[in-house]
């Protein structure tokens, strides 16, 4: 019964979505493919703003009110045909509603396993959900106040609007990621032509298989940032005839985009220099003139105000903090190294052999797809005679791998803690970001390439013949079938693998912690002390990741874990906490509880006061 009414509720915030959606396509002229990402991330940023006043709540049950009334006087007025039309009913829309549908009914019922979910993005959704306000100085259980709040804030929107719980989080992060790549789509001018999208989806769907690190049943936003930068670019092609509308369609992302990430700044460059490009190819075209240019310097600056504002709200309030990816300009002058030379020679020497190591799925990635769009390029070009754009893409995004990856060496080797740095603590995660933009770059302008290269172009009115011969015609029938075949069991691949991680939750750690704590949605708990007792069998204690894990379902800050201890020692540590958690019980807990508190030691939460008499707890 639960699921059915989130479901509901699901389908309720979608039919908001789709009232603004039709507003942009019917008065502001948005085109389609660019109008979700365009809603959507206009929302994050609306909810954004409403948390650096403190008024998020109001705001978000507005924000869907405003969405359902909009659908119901467009359809009373009978507008909504001007935003949908039999068009909306395509082979390709009905393949994305198919697959969005798929992942998102794995994803609802799917459970947190990654680490970073309970150190950061998933605590800090729980916190602005459980006090519809976001972190401040005071918020004792988020430990990265620096980290901006961009993607946060639209989780945050949907799980005020659908409910609480990790798999709406998932959702809503699902929704963001499907926009994106809907937005991808635009980069193809004739949209009837289905072998541009299987090749396209086939582009997209590989990228799955390079993102294992950061798959999408965690809210690790490493796959979220090329995503939206690559959704920029796709408005962008979509928008061919209209760079204003453009500007106005691509502002929302860039906005949300530089405020996902500390660095999600460098992913927006790709989308600022792109918007630059793309005034200078209007200002060309163009014999009155307009201020092409200038417009694109505009929205470039209108899209840094979220990180603006961000950086003016962490400084006052909490400007003791900062972390290996806030921004601290007024610090720079007096800038130190705090790792000794011998340190920095083994971290350069490590990044270097992990980088060109091809047991990185990354380095995999970028060898392959540099393969493909090569090999393509050379066989359009001498074997078709084609004049393809691939290369000179390629080029420019393998720049923007090195210097990409020059930055990562200089985080680890400038900003990062040093027992972080010597192990490339998170470097799969960096370097992936970057290598799935290069896939997704290199699918676009291959699929562009071939579309330019068919015989026969397409407009809105069809021609009667859109091949060159019946030969032309069957070798895109099976090249479309093929395609869409791979990138079909590819997609299947993925959903199975994500079936399959939630059907292994039970024997996770967190499963077993929530088992005994319970998920709380209670205000934070900053006062009572807990300690977990576990062997350390997987890691766990040694990780930090049960204290991690415990925060998130006790919801309390003050939480710790130990593995092993003495009989004399332990009573003097116990005695520092209020509760005492058996997530294991092994036979020294159990030999120890029995000794001291006459108790067997099974699994669970234990109050210290009332289980350990002798000890002589000093009070708060």
């Amino acid at each position: 019964m639960a699921i059915l009414l989130t479901v509901l509720r699901l389908l309720a915030f979608l039919l908001s979505a789709v009232g603004y959606v039709a507003i942009a396509r019917a008065y502001w002229k948005i085109t389609a493919r660019a109008s979700y990402i365009f809603v959507f991330s206009a929302q994050a940023l609306i909810v954004y703003f409403a948390g650096l006043i403190g008024v998020l709540p109001y705001v978000a049950y507005a924000l869907f009110g405003g969405g359902i009334v909009a659908l119901v006087a467009l359809i009373l007025n009978k507008k909504i045909a001007q935003a949908f039309n039999r068009t909306s009913l395509s082979a390709i829309n009905l393949a994305f509603i198919a697959v969005f549908g798929a992942i998102s009914a794995s994803l609802i019922e799917t459970r947190f396993v990654h680490y970073d979910n309970f150190s950061h993005w998933a605590v800090v959704v729980k916190y602005m959900l459980a006090t519809n306000r976001i972190p401040d100085a005071a918020s004792a259980i988020i430990d990265f106040k620096s980290y901006p709040l961009g993607s946060s804030s639209f989780l945050y929107y949907v799980g005020r609007i659908v409910g609480n719980g990790e798999g709406v989080m998932l959702v809503g992060q699902g929704i963001l990621l499907f926009a994106s790549f809907y937005a991808v789509f635009g980069a193809i001018r004739d949209q009837k032509r289905f072998l541009l999208a299987a090749l396209l989806g086939l582009g997209c769907t590989v990228m799955a298989i390079f993102n294992i690190s950061i798959r999408i049943n965690n809210l690790l936003v490493d796959f979220l940032l090329p995503a939206l930068a690559l959704a920029s670019i796709g408005i962008l092609l979509v928008e061919r005839k209209r760079f204003f509308t453009a500007c106005l369609a691509v502002l929302p992302v860039l906005g949300l985009l530089i405020i996902v990430k500390n660095t999600g700044v460098i992913f927006a460059l790709f989308g600022f220099v792109f918007l630059i490009y793309r005034s200078v190819q209007f200002q060309r075209e163009d014999a009155k003139l307009r201020p092409y240019f200038w417009s694109a310097l505009l929205i470039i600056g209108l899209s840094l105000l979220p990180l603006i504002l961000w950086n003016v709200h962490t400084s006052l309030a909490f400007p003791t903090d900062a972390g290996k990816f806030s921004y601290d300009f007024q610090t720079l002058s007096s800038f130190t190294i705090d790792k000794t030379p011998v340190q920095i020679q083994y971290i350069v020497q490590l990044f270097l052999y992990t980088t060109t190591s091809l047991s990185q799925l990354p380095t995999l990635g970028f060898l392959i797809f540099n393969g493909v769009a090569l090999v393509s390029y050379l066989v359009a070009r001498f074997v078709f005679h084609k004049k393809w754009k691939l290369l000179g893409t390629l080029l420019l995004l393998d720049l923007a791998v090195v210097l990409y990856y020059g930055g990562i060496l200089a985080m680890y080797i400038l900003s990062m803690p040093i027992d972080e740095a010597l192990r490339l603590a998170g470097f799969d995660r960096y370097a992936s970001s970057m290598i799935l933009f290069l896939i997704g770059v290199v699918s676009m302008r291959l699929t562009m390439d071939v579309e330019n290269s068919f015989y026969y172009q397409q407009g809105e009115q069809r021609d009667y013949r859109a091949f060159k011969s019946l030969t032309t015609k069957n070798i895109y029938q099976t090249a479309t079938l093929l395609l869409s075949l791979v990138a079909g069991l590819l997609l299947l691949s993925e959903l199975n693998g994500m079936n399959h991680m939630r059907e292994a939750y039970q024997e996770s750690l967190p499963a077993r912690v929530s088992a005994v704590t319970g998920d709380n949605w209670h205000a934070p708990d900053n006062d009572t002390r807990y300690l977990f007792y576990s062997s350390d069998a997987g890691g766990e204690v040694s990780s930090y990741e049960l204290p991690y894990v415990g925060r998130y379902f006790l919801f309390a800050s003050q939480v710790d874990a130990v593995s092993a201890f003495t009989d004399d020692a332990f009573m003097g540590q116990i005695q520092t906490y209020d509760k005492f958690v058996i997530l294991e019980s092994t036979p020294e807990i159990r030999a120890y509880m029995q000794a001291h508190a006459n108790l067997p030691g099974e699994v669970g939460i234990y109050d210290v006061r009332e289980t350990f008499p002798e000890a002589e707890i000093p009070q708060a």
